[in-house]
């Protein structure tokens, strides 16, 4: 190593010319370099435990067959809207089991919110399979909760091809792992049967302003005035959804 630094420090006319070069050039990329690699380890940390907790479910109960799942979004929680809605869907089928998935100690950072939320899908997803009277699940989540959509779908559909798998997005934002920018625009909704986004075109977060290309897209912007709707426009397809449920 001291003969590589030697050589590195002789290639070079004089101590001026070096000491230039070093922190105009060199160190700039060794530093640019070394806090990418520290984030990539952060984000994608492969060793994470995950610990959901999930309703009892029984092979013997008819409501094993069908399964809705709600996720909530980045810095939220299960008990606000994702409880309303988990009301609302039990209200409207007794037949329904629901599944309202609380991971707001996962979901803090936007960094690594999209990450952990595919990978407790399919956590979740190898625990759904045990049940073999299920036939289908509905995936339902909000911003970093698609991603959670995501992993679980493709865990379903890993374990049995034949699994009816519908998932609805609201406002889901596209960003996976802090870099890679237009992946949930690209890939949610590619292993569901069935899939349909709800957003609005002001919303700002990346990727939740439009559908993604396999998925149906709602366009509710116009519909704000009629609801007279007035916060958010990241939030407001989860009020429409509650609402249209309320009302079915």
């Amino acid at each position: 190593m001291k003969k590589r630094l030697l050589a590195f420090y002789q290639y070079h006319k004089n101590s001026w010319f070096f000491w230039a070069m070093f922190f105009a050039f060199y160190l700039p990329i060794l530093s640019f370099v070394l806090v990418t690699l520290v984030l990539l380890v952060y984000i994608f940390w492969p060793f994470t435990h995950y610990n959901i907790p999930l309703p009892e479910i029984s092979n013997s109960s008819h409501q094993t067959r069908s399964i809705t799942v709600i996720s909530h979004g980045l810095k939220d929680s299960n008990r606000g809207w994702a409880k309303q809605l988990e009301s609302l869907l039990k209200q409207h089928d007794e037949h329904e089991f629901v599944i309202n998935i609380d991971w707001e100690h996962y979901a803090d950072n936007a960094l690594t919110c999209s990450v952990n939320g595919r990978r407790i899908g399919t956590k979740i997803a190898e625990k759904l399979t045990q049940f073999d009277q299920l036939t289908s699940v509905k995936v339902i989540g909000h911003s970093c909760g698609g991603f959670i959509n995501l992993g679980l779908c493709e865990g379903l559909k890993a374990a049995n091809e034949h699994m009816k798998v519908k998932s609805v997005y609201l406002a889901p934002v596209s960003v996976y792992g802090g870099i890679f920018w237009n992946y949930g625009t690209q890939n949610f909704g590619r292993c569901a049967d069935e899939s349909v986004t709800y957003f609005d075109h002001e919303d700002k977060v990346p990727g939740s302003n439009k559908a993604p290309v396999y998925s149906e897209g709602v366009d509710i912007t116009h519909l704000k005035e009629s609801f007279d709707y007035h916060g958010s426009t990241h939030q407001w397809p989860i009020y429409y959804f509650l609402k249209i449920n309320a009302n079915n």
